[in-house]
């Protein structure tokens, strides 16, 4: 492993480190909205840990597949927090179903939150995830390099993907937070501090 990949890594684990601190440090509500989210910021910190776990393994791309899980996750879990109903809550605590789509949730969290970021970051990488998630060209094609079958994904991808999903946990965790009325704790969970 290359020292630029080892350093990123250790970053990652630093930065989700801090994260847990603060999620364990505040208590959350109990009702069926803030449940369903922490379950998913769980998920999302076991997906990030088994992504950096695989990469030290050198099974890169079992790593990058893990990718859209994460992003799906943060997706759903930041429009529960911040967009969602009641009636729609509890549509999912019920019957396992989100209706708007990964897309329309993406513009519905931009429009609510004031921000310009979910629905540009799935329009840029949505093929990609699912790509690597569902063994398409973008994974096959990094089976190979040259003409013989051995990975061939790059350094810079392996920090590309580490940053995506460490930033993903922070956009999960901070309006989560706020949403508690864990002010002081949400303004620690700043990506700009991490990036």
């Amino acid at each position: 492993m290359s020292p630029q990949v080892d350093g990123e890594l250790k970053q990652a684990e630093e930065t989700v480190l801090r994260v847990k601190a603060v999620l364990n440090r505040d208590k959350t509500s109990d009702d069926e909205r803030s449940t369903s989210v922490v379950g998913m910021i769980d998920q999302v910190l076991e997906h990030h840990a088994a992504i950096l776990l695989l990469l030290r393994s050198g099974m890169t791309g079992s790593a990058f597949a893990l990718t859209r899980p994460v992003t799906e996750a943060v997706v759903r879990g930041v429009w529960l927090t911040a967009c969602a109903t009641d009636a729609e809550v509890m549509k999912f605590v019920e019957k396992d179903r989100i209706e708007p789509s990964y897309g329309e949730m993406s513009e519905a969290i931009d429009t609510t939150c004031g921000i310009d970021y979910f629905a540009g970051f799935k329009t840029q990488t949505w093929k990609v995830l699912n790509s690597y998630t569902h063994t398409g060209k973008l994974q096959i094609g990094r089976r190979f390099t040259g003409d013989q079958l051995q990975p061939s994904y790059t350094d810079a991808e392996k920090v590309e993907v580490l940053r995506v999903i460490t930033a993903s946990v922070l956009l999960l965790v901070r309006p989560f937070l706020a949403r508690q009325g864990h002010l002081d704790s949400a303004k620690e969970i700043d990506i700009s501090k991490t990036f």
